[in-house]
């Protein structure tokens, strides 16, 4: 990283990236005054201010469905986790806490809605879905592994690893009746990053199920089709945070960011227009959770992801 490149993401201005620069790129220590500084600019910055400020009286976020619906508190915890906020902030407890707790309070936020039978999504047999290796892998971000109801559900999501490798929600069918469908791949790619983010031990524990989540990236060169081998099934494009950089983060991580199967991924990468070294924002969801530069201009968030996939890549930082 150049001098120009980090002074740009050590601006005050973006403390998210300020601080996140300064602990996960640079190493600062936590108890330095220049993290601390910034740790404490996070909590008041205008994006964190942004999704707090939409919480309701109960210090919950409603599940409007401009604000996406029924997954809402997902989204928007996973948001806050990437934006370097933790639960240190008083704010995130009750919200964490709540969504942890059974009740039947919940079935107005957090039913799957379009399927029958109506469920809970963080039920056991649902554990499989869309995006709950997303949201598990948000929690460990925010601190929470150590909360009992957390390393439960990372077990029961561990062992809905199905017979390819992937994961799928329970109500997803075949497009050949009386098939058993293969597993989904926009479901798997947050698998990946949360064995990124878990302690070693995991992989340990679930030793088979690791590789074997791998193998499916692997067996397909992460990110084409197997049954259209030149069909690429990645969101490619540059955004907060697209497929291409969460497999690019989540194996170099995991101290696969070398093989010879990530070449692809890589490839596409280094493809992409830079201007003096800053990646540029390719895609803006129409519902924006996050404030960012404007499509077409270099962006700070894609530029330290792509920095620190890299560095993990290159480094014996890794797990």
């Amino acid at each position: 990283m150049n001098e120009q490149i980090k002074n740009w993401l050590l601006e005050e201005k973006e403390p998210s990236i300020w601080y996140r620069t300064l602990t996960e790129l640079l190493d600062y220590p936590t108890d330095s005054k220049e993290v601390i500084l910034a740790k404490d600019a996070v909590s008041k910055c205008k994006n964190v201010e942004r999704l707090f400020s939409r919480r309701n009286e109960k210090g919950l976020f409603p599940h409007k469905p401009e604000y996406g619906g029924n997954w809402v508190t997902f989204n928007y915890l996973s948001v806050l986790a990437e934006l370097g906020v933790t639960k240190d902030d008083e704010r995130i407890f009750p919200i964490v806490d709540w969504i942890l707790t059974p009740g039947d309070d919940k079935q107005e936020y957090f039913m799957q809605k379009e399927f029958e039978p109506y469920a809970y999504v963080l039920d056991d047999d649902n554990m499989g879905g869309c995006n709950k290796g997303g949201f598990l892998a948000a929690l460990v971000r925010l601190g929470y592994l150590e909360d009992p109801r957390v390393k439960r559900l990372i077990d029961v999501y561990m062992n809905k690893i199905r017979f390819d490798g992937g994961y799928l929600c329970k109500w997803k069918k075949s497009r050949i009746p009386g098939n058993v469908p293969k597993s989904c791949y926009a479901a798997v790619v947050p698998a990946l990053r949360l064995y990124a983010e878990l302690p070693e031990d995991y992989k340990n524990t679930y030793k088979k199920n690791y590789e074997n989540l791998i193998e499916y990236f692997t067996s397909r060169n992460m990110i084409y089709s197997k049954v259209e081998p030149n069909k690429i099934l990645a969101d490619t494009r540059l955004h907060f945070i697209s497929q291409i950089l969460i497999l690019a983060y989540s194996m170099s991580k995991l101290g696969l960011g070398n093989i010879p199967e990530m070449n692809g991924v890589w490839d596409i990468i280094d493809s992409k227009p830079t201007e003096s070294g800053k990646y540029i924002l390719e895609f803006q969801p129409t519902r924006k959770d996050i404030l960012m530069d404007k499509v077409g201009q270099p962006n700070k968030w894609i530029t330290f992801f792509v920095l620190l996939s890299k560095r993990y890549k290159d480094s014996n930082v890794a797990k």
